[in-house]
Order: C-alpha cells, then sequence, then structure tokens
C-alpha cells in the first residue's frame, strides 16, 4: 500500500501542475486530464499486480477525494470498524501523508483557484464499501 499512495500522490501532483484553465472541483475530477491520469496509474498497478485501482472524485466543490478500490473482496471479517480503522489510520500515518497533503492542498488551489476544506482518502472494497476514510483537513 505504500508503493499505491505514494504514486498515487505523484501522479497528482503531475496533473494539477500540467492544468491551464482554472475548472470548477467537479469539472475537474470529470476531465479528460483527470481520466487519462487514473489510466495511467491503473496501467502500472495492474502491471504490478496490487490489485488496487484508483478513481478521483469531488465531494461538493471543497473536498477532493482520492478513493483506492480493491478488486479484490476484503475479508474484514473478526475486526470490528474500530480496529480496521486504527489498522488503516496507522498505514497512512506510517508514509506520511499528513505531510504530502499540504504541498496538494497548494496546487489544486493553484491549478483551479479552489481552496479546498480537505482531501478524503477512501479504501474501498470491490463491491463499494468504504472501509476506511480520512479526512486531511486544510489548515490554512
Amino acid at each position: 500500500m505504500k508503493k499505491n499512495l505514494f504514486v498515487l500522490v505523484a501522479a497528482f501532483m503531475f496533473l494539477l501542475a500540467s492544468c491551464g484553465s482554472k475548472p470548477t472541483l467537479s469539472q475537474w475530477v470529470e476531465s479528460d486530464e483527470v481520466a487519462a491520469v487514473e489510466e495511467e496509474i491503473n496501467a502500472a498497478y495492474a502491471d504490478a499486480g496490487l490489485g488496487l485501482s484508483v478513481k478521483f472524485s469531488a465531494d461538493g466543490e471543497d473536498v477532493l477525494v482520492f478513493s483506492c478500490i480493491y478488486e479484490e473482496y476484503q475479508i474484514l471479517a473478526g475486526s470490528n470498524q474500530s480496529e480496521i480503522d486504527a489498522a488503516f489510520a496507522d498505514e497512512l500515518n506510517s508514509l506520511g501523508m499528513s505531510t504530502n497533503m499540504s504541498s496538494i492542498f497548494e496546487e489544486c488551489e493553484e491549478a483551479t483557484g479552489i481552496t479546498l476544506k480537505c482531501i478524503r482518502v477512501q479504501c474501498v472494497n470491490v463491491d463499494g464499501t468504504v472501509m476506511y476514510s480520512q479526512d486531511y483537513v486544510n489548515t490554512k
């Protein structure tokens, strides 16, 4: 999962840097540019056999969502939601995600003119169930 999130953040930073106009967040995540980055990331994940795909979306006009979608059903039986949350939170914290988020907030505002309220990272099971979600709040 560490490699997955770093690839995701790097690709997202590249995408933001390449944007020329200032669309709304919803328009931007539905753009051909974002679709191309999703395809590129997903192809790399498939080649590496990671069993994940990604999807960018917007929750309103001030929340950017990264969904990491598992291709095989993740069995969480025997774990309660607190244990699941703790495991994913530890994993994201070990990646230093909170330190990477500040630059994504800045890049997004520069590319779209929108000040994000937060960036939401979701881990989604193959059936569409969100197993974990963490919001990284913009502190500026």
